[in-house]
């Protein structure tokens, strides 16, 4: 069956060596001579070929852009609606222009291994060396290609930006730069740490949207305590706090007393809520636990609070 193969197909092997492709054979086959049959393969069907194979490309490489360009404006649009945040749409044109680089020369590269071809250069052993070094370069860098793509995704996404407060696994603290291999944290001690686009897994935001300070205020229990008053007390602190000139236009909702959600033998857990801005989340939990703690130790009603509440005085 191989014996057989080879001998068919030895004919047009023959012409194609000679300088011819299946036109030349063809010719051949009808009595055309060797030498017209070349000129006519390298002088018209050669160029026709070069110019189709360029207008094929420019036409690829244009609409193939605009295509891509809209397929992200669409994820952009639809990432912008879950995030809520107006850098989607900006992020989404610079992440458009670049893909659409990639794939402009992508289609170049393509281009000019079939021009090549068409020349009559042997690409094989190029192609051979080209598929070797990328198959080693692939193994060998897995993670940096998981970390790019996971950078990409993540600025379609519009997860983060500079200057956001997030968690990644047990890091917290501010983004200070943002690429498409690693995120730069400032974390909340000054020290600085490089998270690999790859490894984010689990990711928080505190500073998208709306925010809620939280405040648990561990109390004495005792059964002569009266737990209405220590709401009605909390409660009045919380109200004074929303109402300050420095915080009353970032508390968006009225205070949230929610009530005991804690207790065991000796202690209580009064948690009290604000809803608002993340950027006033801590000034706002400070100053509120702050105002809390004072109204309590103030009180009659439980006189114990300020030697448990209250910090030590200092001297």
């Amino acid at each position: 069956m191989t014996i057989h193969l080879v001998a068919t197909l030895q004919p047009l092997v023959g012409a194609v060596d000679e300088g011819g492709g299946w036109l030349y054979s063809l010719l051949i086959k009808f009595g055309v001579a060797h030498g017209t049959a070349r000129t006519v393969v390298d002088l018209i069907v050669r160029p026709v070929s070069i110019a189709l194979v360029i207008i094929v490309a420019l036409i690829a490489a244009r609409y193939g852009s605009k295509a891509i360009r809209r397929l992200l404006e669409r994820v952009g649009d639809q990432a912008a609606s879950r995030s809520g945040s107006r850098r989607a749409g900006a992020r989404v044109t610079t992440m458009g222009g670049v893909v659409a680089n990639v794939w402009r020369f992508f289609v170049f590269v393509v281009a000019v291994a079939v021009i090549l071809g068409q020349l009559g250069v042997d690409l094989a052993p190029l192609l051979a060396s080209a598929t070797i070094i990328g198959a080693t370069l692939g193994f060998g860098a897995q993670l940096i290609v998981r970390d790019y793509f996971s950078g990409f995704l993540l600025t379609i996404e519009d997860q983060f930006a500079v200057g956001d407060t997030i968690t990644v696994d047990s890091i917290t603290g501010i983004v200070e730069d943002v690429t498409m291999r690693v995120t730069r944290v400032r974390s909340l001690d000054g020290s600085i740490c490089f998270v690999p686009n790859g490894d984010i897994r689990l990711l928080a935001n505190a500073s998208r949207g709306w925010a809620r300070a939280v405040v648990d205020l561990t109390l004495p229990g005792s059964a002569a305590v009266d737990l209405e008053q220590v709401r009605q007390l909390v409660a009045d602190a919380a109200h004074r706090v929303a109402q300050r000139p420095d915080f009353v236009d970032h508390c968006t909702e009225p205070p949230v007393l929610v009530g005991f959600v804690a207790a065991d033998a000796t202690t209580l857990t009064l948690r009290v809520t604000l809803h608002t801005v993340p950027s006033q989340r801590d000034a706002l939990t400070r100053a509120l636990r702050e105002e809390a703690i004072v109204a309590l130790a103030q009180s009659e009603h439980w006189p114990a609070a300020a030697d448990q509440a209250l910090p030590p005085a200092s001297t």
